[in-house]
């Protein structure tokens, strides 16, 4: 086979071709002169250090060395040629192209391809860099015969009419585990889980995990319905393992679901072959082309570069809260968050164990011998030891029989208060109780998934129209020897097509699935539903036809103002989930959230380029707390004087839930219903900054705002009475400033000159009150009347509190004004009457 030589980059150019040693027809041999050149290059002559140093411009003459062996055909150059760079040289057919090699030697001739060679720029291990092969690594391609070798294959799947599948292990199509407690269920038939588990498969790894770990039981189930799935897929579809579990643990699993290995024979690829710690991916398979390879995964991510080609399924949760056995490398799900409880989440992989890895699709990138040997077996060092953790953990934890303990502490409770129920019931016909029969013990594990039904009628819909294309496009010829390139369709296009037309139309948003700081289009979830034809808004407006919720978190401010908009259907994730797995757009009743009441006010009519629904804002519950200190949380049920469902708590500090606490999106849910309407995405609420707020400058501006001196040396945190007449009479001076009303100097002259008031008499008569309230409050406008009146009041109502009796002259003073104000009748009574009432209801919740 003749292989053309090039110069190389490495000589001075420019050079000249001075003389032809070799002829045509002529053997050469490796690193046998057969051209000789001359070159000019720059030569310095004398000292510097004594300035008589001068470049001398010589010439050099040098033989190119030829980098192979074989029969020389043809010379690319002639003598005289003046050559400025690079570039091609001699044909030569060689005795050996080298183009399949195996530890390092050729297949064909036996040489040694990492021996290095002068007159060559790269080693002979250049010429092989594919592997094709599943199960072994060592045995590498060049790209002409990758080429070759995918022709071959993708004419055979043509006369077939067959694709090819790959197809993923973990949660995909069997669920695995090492929880002993399954071993004790299968051998428990009173156990309500036995009929669960009766069909799971075990076994044991000679090779496997180490410590604790070793020599323990995998316990294998099987997808419902997964014999039946492989064998009507197998028509149309050649299959192949792909996992990340070991070798040996993949070989165990296929003995398992394949056991005449006529489903996939030995086309298994597993993490020991892969090359990559984190990513899958199609090339390793299928090195040339994937316009006829389609791919079946419960994870998405780990297909950075294949994502066309992949059908998505619902992972497969059996062994509830387990996840996979086998993805303690892989980067952390972001799936559609479940209604369930989610598993448990392993740590990831150490800064160290990347070091070989592209961090952006986790591919080994090619390295020279021993290093990136060494450094390939590191990383399997540390993923084994990471393995070993996380079974040892799922042995001493034992989280299944955590959980089934559980669900029967729950079902023996229940089965007491049915049996106090019964005890109380009526007498039967016969004089006897009627007593119930001892509780029912419920099963943890349930096979209820349908998941290969609907993945079976997918991979159907996709095989029908990628052959519809080819045989539209092609003639009744026999197949050619090679197949043209425009005659196969890309079947990623084809899967793409099909999956865009599911939520076409639709505009969703996004509210509570999407970690905080994620930008939504390019999370899982994001990326998930735009491929299945939907937009992703992330804002409300009267465009978006969907909210999609956690179900989980259902007042947040999105769904506030999606609920003030009828057009919008709010639904939980399962909508969007079930959807996207059963290819079809489903009704959204029986997703339908119900929203809270205070949820959907009026609103007025968007303007033109609004986001959102527009509303008046609430004046805000303000409570300023004399004492600097926030209020003590409410008790279950207790009243706090409102009319609503409006609860105030401070539950950071008493260590409860905070009730203003941001979701996973940055959205604040409104657990007690006290967020304004109209705060923009991420703001906010304004009890929020109650708890940022300096209490010092609070009492500050309220002895300003009472006009008196308050000594906090009298503050001792328990009742904050004033406790001489000096402050209470400046407390209400200061409130007779506040509000224009006369106040009388030391010599009882009023300051005043428009005489008093109704509102002036009223307060001097109520500071000889004695009341326990420390407490200032800002009512809400709406219905949060708790002093009696009808309407709340945005101003706040003074109160000033005093010892129950004046001393000396102010005592006597003020009896003499009582006197003169009952002779007095200037029209106020309703509002005494009014402020009265407001006065004593202050005083009694107080």
């Amino acid at each position: 086979m003749a292989k053309t030589l090039r110069l190389g980059a490495r000589l001075h150019y420019p050079i000249t071709i001075s003389k032809i040693i070799k002829n045509p027809g002529d053997l050469v041999k490796k690193q046998e002169g057969i051209l000789q050149y001359t070159f000019k290059f720059e030569r310095r002559i004398g000292d510097p250090e004594l300035g008589n140093e001068r470049i001398s411009i010589e010439t050099g003459v040098a033989d190119f060395d030829c980098p192979t062996e074989g029969k020389l055909v043809k010379w690319l150059v002639k003598v005289g040629d003046v050559i400025q760079r690079d570039q091609d040289l001699v044909s030569i057919d060689e005795q050996c192209a080298h183009d399949i090699q195996y530890f390092g030697l050729c297949g064909k001739c036996g040489k040694d391809m990492t021996e290095a060679n002068w007159a060559a720029e790269t080693l002979d291990t250049q010429r092989a860099t594919v592997a094709m092969v599943h199960d072994d690594t060592a045995l590498m391609v060049s790209r002409s015969q990758a080429v070759r070798a995918e022709n071959s294959l993708q004419r055979r799947l043509l006369k077939d009419r067959k694709l090819s599948l790959v197809v993923d292990l973990d949660q995909t199509i069997i669920h695995a585990c090492i929880e002993p407690t399954i071993g004790e269920w299968q051998a428990d038939p009173t156990n309500p889980n036995h009929e669960a588990v009766k069909d799971v498969r075990k076994f044991q790894l000679d090779d496997g995990p180490r410590g604790l770990a070793s020599g323990c039981w995998y316990y294998i189930k099987m997808r419902p319905g997964l014999a039946e799935f492989l064998e009507k897929v197998s028509e149309m579809f050649e299959m192949h393992i792909y996992t990340m579990g070991t070798r040996a643990y993949a070989l165990n699993i296929a003995k398992i679901v394949d056991p005449t290995k006529k489903l996939f024979g030995n086309r298994i690829i597993s993490r020991d072959e892969n090359g990559s710690m984190t990513a899958k991916t199609l090339e390793r398979l299928f090195p040339v082309s994937t316009s006829m390879v389609v791919v079946i995964d419960d994870r998405a991510d780990v297909w950075p570069q294949n994502r066309p080609n992949l059908i998505k399924v619902t992972p497969y949760d059996f062994f509830k809260g387990i996840g996979d056995i086998n993805s303690s490398f892989l980067p952390k799900r972001e799936d559609i968050i479940s209604a369930g409880p989610p598993p448990e989440t392993r740590p990831g992989i150490g800064a160290e164990a990347a070091v070989a890895a592209d961090p952006s699709t986790g591919v080994l990138q090619p390295q020279d011998g021993a290093a990136a040997a060494e450094k390939q077996n590191a990383l399997l060092q540390l993923q084994a030891e990471e393995q070993e953790r996380a079974l040892e953990k799922q042995l001493t934890d034992r989280p299944l029989l955590q959980l089934q303990e559980k669900l029967d502490k729950e079902d023996e409770e229940a089965g007491k208060e049915s049996v106090g129920g019964a005890e109380n019931s009526e007498p039967t016909t016969n004089g006897d109780a009627e007593h119930p029969t001892a509780h029912q013990r419920h099963n943890l594990l349930r096979d209820d998934d349908q998941e290969l039904q609907y993945l079976e009628n997918h991979l159907t819909t996709l095989h029908h129209s990628f052959y519809e294309q080819y045989d539209a496009r092609s003639t009744n010829q026999p197949l050619p020897d090679e197949v043209a390139a425009d005659a196969i369709p890309d079947v990623g296009l084809t899967l793409n097509f099909l999956k865009s037309q599911v939520l076409r139309g639709t505009r969703i948003v996004l509210s509570g699935l999407v970690p905080l700081g994620t930008d939504v289009r390019r999370s899982e979830i994001g990326l998930q539903a735009e491929s299945f034809g939907t937009e992703i808004h992330t804002r409300v407006s009267e465009d978006v036809t969907h909210l999609v919720i956690n179900s989980a978190r259902q007042r947040t401010h999105k769904v506030r103002q999606a609920a003030r908009i009828p057009s919008i259907k709010i639904v939980n994730q399962d909508w969007l989930a079930n959807s996207l797995a059963q290819w079809k757009k489903l009704d959204e009743r029986p997703y339908l959230v119900d929203v809270h009441p205070s949820d959907r006010r009026a609103t007025t009519p968007l303007e033109e380029g609004e986001e959102g629904p527009k509303t008046p804002r609430p004046r805000p519950r303000i409570m300023i707390v004399r004492s600097g200190r926030h209020p003590p949380p409410l008790e279950n049920g207790e009243d706090d004087g409102d009319d609503g469902d409006e609860e105030y708590e401070s539950g950071r500090e008493y260590g409860e839930d905070d009730p203003d606490a941001e979701d996973e999106d940055g959205e604040i849910e409104d657990r007690y219903n006290v967020m304004p309407p109209e705060l923009e995405d991420g703001a906010r609420s304004p009890v929020e900054g109650l708890k940022r707020m300096q209490w010092d400058d609070v009492d500050k501006e309220l002895e300003e705002f009472m006009g008196s001196e308050i000594d906090d040396s009298d503050m001792d945190g328990t009742d904050r009475g004033f406790d001489t007449d000096r402050d209470e009479e400046q407390q209400f001076k200061g409130l007779k400033r506040k509000y224009g009303e006369d106040t009388e100097d030391e010599d009882g002259e009023s300051s005043n000159t428009e005489g008093g008031s109704a509102l002036a008499k009223k307060q001097r008569r109520a500071k000889a009150r004695t009341t326990g309230l420390r407490n200032v409050r800002n009512a809400t406008e709406e219905g949060d009347n708790a002093e009696g009146g009808e309407d709340g009041s945005g101003l706040p109502t003074p109160m000033v509190t005093g010892d129950e009796n004046g001393a000396g002259d102010e005592g006597e003073e003020k009896d003499d004004e009582e006197a003169r104000d009952d002779d007095e009748d200037d029209g106020f009574s309703d509002l005494e009457a009014e402020l009265e009432a407001e006065l004593q209801a202050e005083m009694d919740t107080g």
